[in-house]
């Protein structure tokens, strides 16, 4: 029972974080933010990996292994959370959230090719559901001032793509290391290539305002990390070792209902009928996708 509390639990710390982020993107760029929050995050799990003798997974990354892990974090993590960022930008929290979470959609034909998971009539079944969300997600007509809804959509869209390849390499590389050592070394693959595209690109990159982030603004993005990043990707990854994946994910997959209920709440975003909807038929698609049919 504890993995599944611990699952659920990160659940809820991805949908903080997502209001968070929120706060901090209204004057720093998406890669700027996913540097500050990957950088807050990396102090915590830092401490956990210190604290609870961890280091020593550094000599296990000669192993075939460690291919996997690195790839996981460069794709899922680097590339994949600041898509992420970049939809939350332009579509909102309650809008984008649902929609990066339909990533089972690509997760299942990945697991069942790579990982050489069975196909049964749930899959199918979920799949529509997830289809169906996405269709009234991008159905839905923006009101937000700031960039375009069709950027927002398709970050949302290959966020998921990249979260589903991240899971499926995470997956054949969690045999070989510890869940706490795993949340802390894909940060720290992740850092360097944020720091560099930041360094060279950053001046190009478009940013909401000219002036500098606020204290406040700064702050958001850090909590969102340690809250996020560090706590909540860790305790799934505690609580995906201690239960089986396939109720694992599912339970992690219901973070859209927290990221609407926190977003009407504290970020007083317009929450619409598609909305909600969208939220439930992702979490209900996902259960199912990731379900064994008994």
């Amino acid at each position: 029972m504890l993995g599944e509390t611990l699952t659920l639990a990160s659940a809820f710390c991805w949908a903080a974080g997502a209001n968070l982020y929120k706060v901090g993107l209204r004057s720093m760029s998406p890669v700027k933010l996913n540097l500050v929050r990957s950088s807050a995050a990396a102090a915590l799990l830092f401490v956990f990996v210190l604290a609870l003798n961890k280091y020593e997974y550094f000599l296990l990354l000669y192993t075939p292994s460690a291919a996997y892990l690195l790839a996981a974090s460069l794709v899922g993590w680097a590339l994949g959370d600041t898509l992420y960022l970049i939809s939350l930008k332009h579509i909102g929290v309650s809008r984008a959230v649902p929609l990066t979470y339909s990533y089972p959609l690509f997760l299942v034909p990945m697991s069942m090719f790579i990982l050489h998971e069975p196909f049964t009539v749930s899959i199918v079944v979920g799949t529509v559901l997830i289809m169906l969300a996405v269709w009234l997600l991008s159905g839905q007509k923006t009101i937000q001032p700031e960039g375009s809804a069709k950027v927002g959509f398709v970050a949302g869209i290959l966020t998921a793509l990249c979260w589903a390849l991240g899971v499926t390499l995470f997956k054949l590389a969690v045999a070989s290391f510890d869940p706490i050592f795993t949340a802390f070394f894909k940060i720290l693959v992740v850092l360097p290539f944020l720091a560099i595209y930041l360094k060279v690109l950053g001046p190009r990159e478009a940013a909401p305002s000219t002036a500098p982030p606020k204290r406040s603004e700064v702050v958001s993005a850090m909590l969102g990390g340690l809250v996020s990043v560090g706590l909540g990707d860790m305790i799934y990854l505690v609580g995906l070792s201690l239960t089986q994946a396939n109720i694992a994910v599912p339970l992690s997959s219901s973070t859209p209902i927290f990221s609407v209920i926190l977003a009407a709440v504290f970020m007083k975003e317009r929450i619409t009928t598609r909305s909600v909807l969208s939220s439930v038929l992702v979490v209900v698609g996902a259960t199912l996708l990731l379900s064994p049919t008994r």
